[in-house]
């Protein structure tokens, strides 16, 4: 018969083993990532880009024309550039989080990496975090939106689609 502190021992040393093989997984993942196709950026690391690139096809699923991938980091990282301080502290925060292996795991329910996660898990996760109750994963999800969406948008391949005609010239 088992006692209460032995079982407690045992509990113990399971959680650290799984913790430490979940931890080991996610390291793994990581050490995975191809980061060939990335550009150069003042704001966005490769980890960054990572999650964009996997991102970017996802949030721009549903209009008229695909967005071109790198174009659409630069633009994002100079939109992130142009914002206060303690905005891009507070994007940076997140796509740290995002780019961690643990971390996207808990915050995103993304086990593998973004580049080997299906395209459903992340429609899943962007869907999770719309409609969180945490209204500060809500705000993460619309500033991401917005953030690429808009970025989308400043490329003037993309104005038609919304029916805008470009800029009018300032001498009329």
């Amino acid at each position: 018969m088992m006692k209460r502190r032995q079982f407690f021992k045992s509990l113990m040393g399971t959680s650290v083993l799984m913790l430490g093989g979940v931890s080991a997984f996610q390291w793994y993942q990581q050490s995975s990532i191809e980061y060939s196709n990335h550009v150069k950026t003042e704001f966005l690391t490769a980890d960054d880009q990572v999650v964009l690139s996997v991102l970017i096809p996802i949030i721009a699923g549903d209009l008229p024309q695909a967005p071109n991938i790198e174009t659409t980091i630069l633009n994002v990282d100079e939109a992130i550039l142009q914002l206060p301080l303690r905005t891009q502290a507070e994007l940076r925060e997140l796509f740290d989080l995002l780019s961690t292996g643990v971390s996207r795991l808990l915050l995103a329910g993304v086990w593998l990496n973004w580049q080997k996660a299906g395209s459903q898990h992340v429609i899943d996760f962007l869907d999770d975090w719309r409609e969180h109750s945490l209204s500060l994963l809500q705000q993460a999800y619309i500033g991401l939106r917005l953030l690429v969406v808009g970025s989308i948008y400043a490329e003037p391949d993309h104005w038609a689609a919304i029916g805008y005609p470009g800029p009018y010239p300032i001498n009329q």
